[in-house]
This record gives structure tokens, sequence and C-alpha cells, in this order.
């Protein structure tokens, strides 16, 4: 028996701890009712190391085999936490910095690897100057930020004050009182945004899958409904084969470790411009909908990486039977629907949409439930994806 030190909690990545026969030691911000029964110790932030550090340190979890996270605010402090700890996986807390800060990260790509223009918000940095740097509109958000969160189109002053006013941002609100790396603006890229979800090790991409969104995840912000779709190498072929080409170079450019790795991009008229890679368990529903189609566990991938296993060796993709996407379902103002409305229209492969007093309660990206489902080809996915999408804003078919 050995005990896994795992920053965050993610279903999927304690039960592949579980199933090895290891224990768990959650470090997280929220206590979460899954924990019960399970030794955790509560920090203000993942994100700070000297504090999880003190935390760990001071809980002193018996024989520690790896550290593991399924999250973007852990990866600097588990890398910390190995070396500190001479444990298995990435150690090198100073390179996940390339992958933490937007700036750093466009920076250190190779030549030939299309992406925003960008440049750090200082306290001092106003509209005007930015926009003649990127264009207008830009992005505004936060240099380390998690998903999509903080982060929006501005296309005036006000916009720009408005938005590092209310934040949420590292360094505390506008004006003087923002630190220089808190937030970054970057040039706006048209298109449509997909994401590759993978295994790197030993230099190389090992295996990924190619999924595109319904809608900009950005846009959740503003409520749009979050939703993406694997999509088959059958139908799509030479523009997955694209994908992976463009993780190889990102990946390969930025020096990554062996990981699981989640890289976002947009599909700009012809090009593909890279838009941001995480080296961790892809967030949302991605790992559920990447097993259902391939077969393929990334939470059981990302716990072997941390524990030193072979990622050949848990690598056994199946030929997609049927291919699966997921939908955030949210709450819009004038429309009530309950869980037996969705079904009354809809087959699923997994429904979760409270009823009753749960039913206030609202997560990450607007979500009030959310949907799986499934279809022979993904242009038949992408149809059906559209018409619950459809179904969740209006309550009409």
């Amino acid at each position: 028996m050995g005990t896994v030190i795992v920053l965050g909690y993610r279903k999927g990545i304690a039960e592949a701890v579980a199933r090895r026969g290891l224990d768990a030691f959650h470090v997280v911000v929220k206590e979460k009712g899954a924990l019960a029964g399970t030794p955790f110790a509560r920090v203000a932030d993942l994100e700070d190391a000297q504090e999880v550090l003190r935390v760990v340190a001071g809980a002193a979890p018996d024989g520690v085999v790896g550290v593991v996270t399924g999250h973007e605010q852990g990866v600097f402090s588990a890398a910390l936490l190995r070396e500190h700890l001479g444990l298995p996986g990435d150690r090198d807390w100073a390179r996940t910095l390339r992958f933490r800060d937007k700036y750093l990260q466009k920076a250190a790509l190779p030549p030939g690897v299309g992406r925003a223009r960008c440049a750090y918000v200082g306290p001092d940095a106003g509209y005007g100057e930015l926009a003649e740097l990127l264009g207008s509109p830009f992005v505004l958000k936060p240099a380390n930020g998690a998903g999509s969160v903080g982060a929006a189109a501005v296309a005036s002053e006000a916009e720009f004050a408005r938005h590092l006013d209310r934040g949420p941002g590292p360094g505390g609100r506008s004006g003087r009182g923002r630190a220089d790396a808190a937030w970054v603006a970057e040039s706006f890229v048209g298109g449509r945004e997909f994401n590759v979800d993978g295994v790197w090790s030993g230099g190389r991409l090992l295996w990924c899958a190619v999924a595109r969104f319904h809608e900009r995840p950005m846009a959740t912000n503003t409520g749009a409904v979050l939703a993406s779709q694997v999509l088959s190498r059958e139908g799509n072929g030479p523009f997955v084969r694209r994908a992976a080409r463009l993780a190889e170079r990102a990946l390969g450019g930025l020096g990554a470790p062996d990981c699981v790795f989640h890289l976002e991009a947009f599909e700009d008229g012809g090009d593909l411009v890279f838009g941001e890679c995480a080296i961790r368990t892809p967030g949302a529903h991605h790992p559920e909908i990447v097993r259902l189609t391939h077969g393929v566990d990334l939470y059981d991938l990302t716990v072997g990486l941390a524990l030193g296993e072979d990622p050949a060796a848990l690598l056994e993709p199946k030929r997609p039977e049927a291919y699966f996407g997921y939908v955030y379902l949210r709450h819009f103002p004038g429309v009530e629907l309950t869980r037996a409305d969705f079904e009354e229209h809809f087959d699923f492969h997994e429904l979760h949409y409270p009823d009753g007093p749960a039913a206030a309660r609202t997560g990450s990206y607007g979500r009030a439930g959310h949907a799986l489902v499934s279809a022979p080809d993904d242009a038949r996915l992408g149809e059906l994806v559209r018409r619950i999408v459809a179904f969740n804003e209006t309550g009409r078919v």
C-alpha cells in the first residue's frame, strides 16, 4: 500500500488511484461530499505552492508514492512537491510556467506555429496602446487563468476598465493594485475553436483525440452553452491529422514533459492557430467523451504517469462504435425545463439535470446540469448537439 497526494478532486482520478490499491490524500480548496471517509486538507489556493507544501508537511501522509493533479491550478505545486519528495513524474516546476502563463507560453512557441499576439497588461497599460498593438477587439484574460474564467473580448476603453475592475484576476483590482503579470491581452483570432487531448511521452505524441466546440468556451461568460464533440478520423481525416501536427510542433517546441495534455486552437479559414496548452487532464467532460469514443482513459494515464508507469502500456485505443459529445445545460430566464422535458425529446447516454432545490445551483461555465450523447458519426452527433443546445436555450424543439 502507498499514498498518492492528489491536488484537487476529480472523480476519475480518485477512481484510478483506488483501482491500484493505493490510498489518496487530497489537498482541496473546497470540501466535497465525495471526500467523506478520505483524508484531506484544505488550502486557500492550489497555486500557492508554499501553502500546499506546508499543509502536506503538516499532515505527513504515510508512504507517499506519487503526486497527481487534474487541475490547472495544481500543476506548479505538483511539480514542486515531486521534486521535494523525490517522486516520479514531472519535477521541473520552472518549466511548468510555460504551461501556466499565457504570455510566456506564446513567447516560447517555435517559429511556424501560428498564435495570437500577446502582451502583459501592467498597472499603467491603457486600452488605446493595447488596441494599437493587438487590434480591436482584443481578448483580456488572467495570465495564469484556468478554463475561460475571467476571459472577455473588449472593444472600448469602457469595456477594458470595467472588465479589470470586476476581475477575477490575481493581483487585485484595476489601477495601481494590479500586478504586472496578472493579466494578458491577446489579439482576437477568428474561426471555430477545437481541442486536442492526448498523451505526450519521450518527446513525441503518443496518442491523441480531436474534438470541436459548439461555441468558444469564452462565450459561456456571456450566456452561451458549452458543448463539445469528438471528431471521427474517417470523416475529418485531413483536419485531424493537421490538428495532431500542430500539437506535435507546439508540445515539442515548448519542451513538454511526459504528460496528459489539453491543447486548444482555432480553425481560422485555412489556418490552424494555437490557442493555449495545459499539461494536465482535460477539464469539463472531455475525458469522459474520449473514453466512451476511443476507450482511452485519460484519468488513468494521468495517475500512471505520476507513478512512473509506462503510458504506452496503458494505451489500448479501440475502434469507435459511436462518437460522443457533452452539453453543459444551463438555466435561461423565462425557460422552465425539467429533466423529464429533456428525456421526452432526446436520447441520452447520461443526463444530469436536477429538479427541486438542487436546481438552483450552478457550476463552472454556468452549468446547471450536463448531458452525454452519442451518434454513429460526427455529422449526426453535431446535429444532435445543436438541437439539444437550442432546446436548452428556448424550450422549443
